[in-house]
């Protein structure tokens, strides 16, 4: 999800909901490089760790409290979705409409890692199947909020557009608070929620999948997703292969991959990434540089301690991070924000 640049529907949502609870929108946008009129622009795109950084501002204003994530996920529809919400509702079936989002979900608000997997021996033997909604690519400290905003906001999307799924239960990463949340917003028992599980997952009657959706059309279905595949290569081809490691490099804090992780992260080797870096007049040294650059200019504009700034940019010792940040600025980080940063 981190590799593809992103519409702004899903911070517009959040704001929504962040505004209907008395923050303001330039308090939900503060420090994330998203300015109040990319919400109204269809064309603006995003990346991930931006809308990680509009959900931190929520959980410090708001509250890390359950509830906050499915409340906002209820304003969630399948329209706000754009061309991949028209795609699933063409179908025509509930199983087509599903494999056929997946590997366009970067398009989607959600940052959820979907799979359709058949139960016991792989033939749906027990007439079950499990949406598996994978969150280990979350960073840890906006996960809880964005499982309960995504799943929570799944059943309202679905609701709105008349798609039931059928729901025999649900698996989740969450804890026993969120989970009843969860029950509440899919119409289910409590019972039927298991907390704190590996993974999430939901649980679906097979022939449920393959019934027919009430606005099926193969052709459109189809012409909807030739439409999500040249949008998702577009986006692709106007960041290039460094807006790519950059969106990488700032996915989670603190965290700084090697350029092994990156290529395997992008399905490529190390020497593919080097020469596709290399073609558009970079590096990965040069990008980690200019990433960790830019990072530690915000984090000091925002008060925290040279010692905290070093540790989240993956330095071991803050005496290296001031070299480096010497090198970027010509002075130190202390004496910078004594000129007035």
């Amino acid at each position: 999800m981190w590799a593809v640049p992103r519409g702004t529907e899903g911070v517009r949502i959040m704001v929504e909901g962040a505004v209907a609870q008395g923050m303001t929108t330039t308090r939900c946008l503060a420090g994330t490089g998203i300015q109040p009129p990319d919400l109204a622009d269809e064309n603006a795109q995003i990346w991930a760790h931006q809308e990680f950084a509009v959900i931190r501002n929520l959980l410090a204003e708001l509250g890390d409290l359950p509830g906050l994530g499915a409340g906002i996920g209820a304003y969630s529809t399948i329209g706000r979705t754009g061309v991949i919400g028209f795609m699933m509702l063409a179908g025509p079936t509930v199983r087509a409409a599903l494999e056929r989002a997946i590997p366009y979900l970067a398009l989607s608000p959600t940052h959820l890692r979907f799979a359709l997997e058949e139960s016991g021996s792989g033939d749906g033997a027990d007439g079950l199947v499990y949406a598996v909604a994978a969150d280990d690519e979350i960073p840890p400290d906006v996960r809880a909020f964005v499982v309960e905003r995504d799943l929570a906001g799944l059943a309202a999307a679905f609701r709105g557009a008349q798609i039931d799924l059928q729901l025999v239960g649900i698996e989740t990463t969450l804890g026993p608070a969120s989970a009843a949340l969860l029950a509440e917003a899919w119409r289910l028992e409590q019972a039927a929620v298991v907390p704190r599980c590996a993974t999430n997952r939901l649980v679906i009657p097979r022939e449920r999948l393959d019934e027919r959706l009430p606005q099926a059309d193969e052709n459109t279905a189809r012409l909807f997703e030739q439409q999500c595949r040249e949008v998702l290569d577009a986006r692709l081809a106007r960041v290039g292969v460094a807006g790519q490691v950059r969106s990488r490099l700032r996915h989670e804090r603190g965290d700084w991959p090697s350029m092994a992780d990156v290529a395997a992260d992008l399905h490529v080797d190390e020497r593919t990434l080097r020469r596709r870096l290399t073609a558009e007049g970079t590096s990965f040294r040069r990008l980690v540089d200019e990433v960790r650059h830019g990072r530690a200019l915000e984090l000091l504009a925002q008060g925290a301690a040279v010692s905290e700034v070093a540790r989240e940019l993956g330095y071991s010792e803050t005496a290296t991070f001031t070299r480096s940040f010497t090198r970027w600025e010509g002075v130190s980080p202390s004496r910078l924000r004594e000129r007035g940063l």
